[in-house]
């Protein structure tokens, strides 16, 4: 059961900080439709690249971290008698490598917007919500959850 509300933490994550990536799928400013509706330069193009490769290693090393305290929660769930302490311990590491994964790529965001003049980063808003629309009117009828409304 704490497994589950841990795993259902992380996939939530992104809500509790209000953070959306600009565009699912990947480096979205390597897309030519994009860079020209962007209109981006190669200068900015190969920033950004270089901003996304640095905070991908930091967040690939912390979801190792991550997956490896959750295997070692997993174990320590499954013995016979458990040791309170230690699984709190790894609760709050838990916390901490999920905080890490979430600030870094919100900073990540961040120094990428930073590369962006206004006008661009408001036309990748845009981008983003046409990209959204899409994607949620191609999902299954069965598919489509409606999302929490927030304050």
């Amino acid at each position: 059961m704490a497994f589950t509300i841990m795993i259902a933490t992380v996939l939530l994550l992104s809500d509790v900080f209000a953070f959306h990536a600009p565009l699912i799928g990947g480096k979205w400013w390597q897309r030519p439709a994009v860079k020209e509706t962007l209109q981006l330069t190669p200068d900015q193009t190969s920033e950004i690249n270089a901003i996304w490769t640095e905070y991908k290693k930091c967040i690939i090393d912390l979801k190792g971290d991550l997956e490896k305290a959750y295997l070692d929660l997993e174990n320590l769930m499954d013995q016979p008698e458990l040791n309170k302490e230690n699984a709190y311990t790894l609760a709050h590491r838990i916390a901490e490598l999920q905080a890490s994964q979430a600030e870094a790529r919100i900073k990540m965001a961040i120094d990428i917007r930073g590369e962006l003049s206004v006008e661009q980063f408001e036309r990748l808003k845009t981008l983003r919500r046409e990209f959204s629309k899409k994607f949620r009117e191609k999902r299954p009828q069965g598919d489509r959850r409606e999302k929490p409304k927030r304050d």
